[in-house]
């Protein structure tokens, strides 16, 4: 991560003329912590319903560059072999189109620690990176994701046959849009498609709406979130995340989401 971070500074530096260097934008940083009652990545509950927290630490560059790292809980049951942690690093560039639009690019790598398992001779590990393209204009947002690591979040294994798939490729496409209803409240309405390469059995569309209060540095939210994920096919268990006593616990379908964030 420190490599991501310099290379940007450098790269803000060599772009401004020498005259300018000391006027150049600085880097500011801002960041939250939240409790949440459900932590649900794309639809798919990550903590099985269970409450927990997360943090953000973000640094902006006025060139548009940035850079950050975001820390939650997990299920060990979604991440065998693991902490119980995810941790996030993040970053890449805003080249601004206008006062309201701008294009982003870059790169997001999910780690959990230790969470790992085997799947016959190959061990395989749940750490993804996916690369992003988006467009941001006003309250409206949309982004394409592609992962370019070995695995998608673990999925390697065909349920019917045993078989390892090398999921790299797999896509995630997205629109959100937030719009002010009054001072202080916006909309939150957002829907995605995830489709897992060589692992079609597992692809889902994903559907959420929901408001958020903010005042001061505090915001409070509540969601409705739908993802149309295979739970079992006939007793084949897809979208089922198993504790370690072999019960399982459904991570799609309908759910609602309650969070509470503190900003700084």
């Amino acid at each position: 991560m420190k490599y991501l971070v310099t290379l940007m500074l450098a790269a803000g530096a060599l772009s401004a003329p020498a005259a300018y260097a000391d006027a150049a934008p600085a880097w500011t940083e801002s960041g939250n912590v939240s409790l949440l009652s459900d932590y649900v990545f794309r639809g798919v509950s990550q903590t099985q319903g269970k409450p927990t927290a997360q943090a953000t630490l973000d640094f902006t560059h006025g060139s548009g560059a940035y850079a950050g790292v975001f820390g939650s809980g997990v299920s060990h049951a979604a991440y065998n072999n693991g902490n119980g942690a995810e941790i996030d690093l993040y970053g890449g560039y805003r080249h601004a189109l206008d006062e309201q639009s701008n294009i982003d690019a870059g790169i997001v790598t999910y780690w959990y620690p230790g969470a790992q398992y085997k799947a016959g001779a190959k061990t395989v590990k749940y750490h993804t990176a996916d690369v992003k393209l988006g467009w941001n204009h006003g309250a409206l947002n949309v982004y394409g994701w592609v992962t370019v690591s070995s695995h998608w979040f673990g999925y390697a294994v065909d349920p019917y046959n045993g078989k390892v798939h090398d999921t790299r490729g797999t896509t995630y496409v997205e629109a959100n849009w937030n719009p002010e209803l009054a001072p202080g409240l916006a909309a939150n309405l957002h829907i995605g498609r995830q489709d897992v390469r060589r692992l079609g059995m597992f692809s889902f569309t994903d559907v959420k709406a929901g408001v958020t209060k903010t005042w001061g540095n505090w915001a409070l939210s509540g969601a409705a979130i739908y993802n149309n994920g295979t739970v079992y096919d006939g007793t084949l268990p897809l979208w089922v995340f198993f504790n370690g006593d072999g019960s399982g616990k459904r991570v799609v379908g309908k759910r609602v989401q309650l969070t509470l964030t503190r900003n700084f």
